[in-house]
C-alpha cells in the first residue's frame, strides 16, 4: 500500500514530529539519505524483472537492457532480458502512441 506524504505525517507521534523538524531545520541531512537509499532501493526492484515476459534479470548479464522513457517530470524504467523482448516493447509503444 503506497502512502501520501500526508498520510505518512499525520501518523507521526509528537516525538518523531520533533526530530522531523529539528532534521529539516539542520539542513534534512537524515531525510535526504533515507529518501536516496529508497530510491536506489526502488531503481533495483525495477531491474529484477523483464518488463515484457515478466522472467527474471540477473543483474551481472551483459545482454540485458534498460530503457528510461517519458516526460522529465514523470520518467519510466523498464528493464530487458534481452533484445526480442525490448524490440517487442518498443513495437507495442510504438503502437500505442499511433492509435
Amino acid at each position: 500500500m503506497a502512502y501520501k506524504v500526508k498520510e505518512v505525517i499525520e501518523s507521526l507521534d509528537y516525538e518523531e514530529l520533533l526530530k522531523l523538524k529539528n532534521d529539516i531545520d539542520g539542513g534534512a541531512v537524515h531525510i535526504k539519505r533515507l529518501i536516496a537509499g529508497k530510491i536506489r532501493e526502488k531503481e533495483k526492484e525495477h531491474g529484477q524483472y523483464c518488463a515484457t515476459c515478466s522472467s527474471e534479470i540477473n543483474p551481472k548479464d551483459t545482454n540485458s537492457y534498460t530503457l528510461v522513457f517519458g516526460p522529465e517530470s514523470f520518467r519510466k524504467k523498464a528493464s530487458f532480458d534481452g533484445l526480442d523482448c525490448l524490440e517487442y516493447f518498443i513495437a507495442k509503444l510504438k503502437k500505442a502512441k499511433n492509435q
